[in-house]
């Protein structure tokens, strides 16, 4: 009989005390969350996960019993069962709301997970058991080693997933994907994936001066997309929607595997997209300015600047762009939709980061989270709304440069700019292709 290992972890977040995990017993005590909706609205950006894994794997018709101790005031509990839709398909997880002694049938199979949603700041956490389901492999950083989730994995050989768990993320993986590339040093996986995570947050200008600008508690989790079909994966590499990032089964490793991690553009990019205002992302930009995410933390890994590589003897995308801009361009709002001009709009941010350094993309983002857009906002609305805020944070009417990339002020937005009377730029930025 395979020794147990109780798991009690410290998870620190701006509202969590202690969150103990025993997914053999099945109690657990569990600090609330903001939801994802109200913390999506804060930040202006796609949401997170306000679910927290329990560790145990349900089959379809089996009952579960849980039950809460005091449930606190001012905080709901659902036992969540299964997945959200993934690519290409309908299916849903089942929700069932937990008050005192609960008793429900699974109409699914799944992992199971916890939402405990505390609205308005409360503090507070809940403890929680469980009677039903098996035990997953859970891994819950800062308080297991290498040592520990080998001896995890070992006691539940054979369970159908595995679950890792951090301070700013999640990943669930098939067990049979988890068995072709394991992880050797979760603690150092989570420590880089920490880092990616940390480093969105400081372009995203989530510094804490303010409530507004704190960063979230809720997490990215990155699951593993084993409904898409064969014909679907073969359209994209992985993919972000709310709640969670998709991955292939044949990919997780460049997010697990640290080295990987730390060179990997497109998981940068996916997580990106997490972070990716709504009120400055017109359509022709969707995959445009979630790439400074990427371009960030290339830099601080030390990496050369992708813009300025040369593949197989091509022309950079600097030169690209040099091409396009003396080529008569299109107006940036109806620009095609297609990679090469993807990374040619890039630059276009790329040449006021150089101007005016990283700062000018936090403060952006401090502005937004203060001036949200409403949801039903037109692309000409995020457009105007783009160069506003631009020559607000830099002080400098940045109109020539943004109609230089055929981005126009609507009448409306021109006359506000130029009622500001903001100063003349001195230099040009869209000459800078380097």
């Amino acid at each position: 009989m395979p020794i147990r290992i109780a798991i009690a972890a410290v998870l620190l977040s701006s509202c969590a005390a202690a969150a103990d995990f025993d997914n053999e017993a099945g109690v657990y005590t569990i600090s609330a969350l903001p939801s994802a909706q109200s913390e999506a609205e804060r930040m202006d950006r796609m949401a997170l996960s306000d679910q927290q894994p329990a560790g145990r794997f349900v089959r379809k018709g089996e009952t579960l019993m849980i039950g809460v101790d005091d449930l606190p005031d001012g905080t709901s509990l659902s036992a969540v069962v299964g997945f959200l839709p993934m690519w290409g398909s309908n299916l849903n997880q089942q929700v069932q709301p937990i008050d005192g002694e609960t008793r429900f049938r699974a109409n699914q199979d799944g992992p199971l997970f916890f939402r405990l949603i505390a609205e308005d700041g409360v503090d507070a956490e809940a403890i929680i058991r469980v009677q039903g389901g098996e035990p997953l492999p859970l891994y819950i950083d800062g308080a297991m080693d290498a040592q520990d989730w080998a001896d995890e994995l070992s006691a539940h050989d054979g369970a159908p997933f595995v679950q890792l768990f951090g301070e700013m993320a999640m990943i669930t993986l098939p067990a049979s994907v988890y068995a072709r590339d394991p992880i050797d040093d979760p603690v150092e996986t989570f420590a880089t994936i920490d880092r990616v995570l940390q480093l969105q947050n400081e372009l995203a200008g989530f510094d804490s001066q303010t409530e507004r600008d704190r960063p979230t508690p809720l997490r990215v989790h990155y699951l593993v997309d084993f409904r898409v079909s064969a014909k679907d994966r073969e359209n994209f590499y992985m993919y972000a929607t709310d709640q969670f990032v998709g991955m292939l089964d044949n990919n997780t490793a460049d997010l697990t595997d640290p080295m990987r991690l730390r060179e990997q553009w497109g998981i940068w990019h996916e997580t990106g997209h997490t972070h990716q205002q709504n009120s400055w992302t017109f359509e022709s930009l969707t995959e445009v300015n979630v790439n400074l995410f990427s371009l960030y933390v290339q830099e601080a890994f030390g990496r050369p600047n992708a813009l300025g590589v040369s593949e197989d003897g091509e022309p950079t995308h600097f030169e690209r762009a040099q091409a396009y801009l003396d080529n008569d361009p299109p107006s940036l709002l109806d620009a095609p939709d297609d990679d090469e001009f993807f990374f040619i709009r890039l630059v276009m941010f790329h040449q006021l980061k150089e101007t005016y350094g990283w700062d000018l993309y936090k403060d952006l983002h401090k502005h937004f989270r203060a001036n949200p857009l409403d949801a039903d906002a037109s692309d000409q609305d995020k457009a105007d709304a783009l160069i506003e805020a631009m020559c607000e944070v830099t002080g400098h009417d940045l109109r020539p440069f943004f109609e230089r990339w055929v981005l126009v002020a609507s009448d409306d937005a021109d006359a506000r700019i130029e009622a500001q009377g903001y100063a003349a730029l001195d230099g040009d930025p869209s000459t800078i292709f380097e």
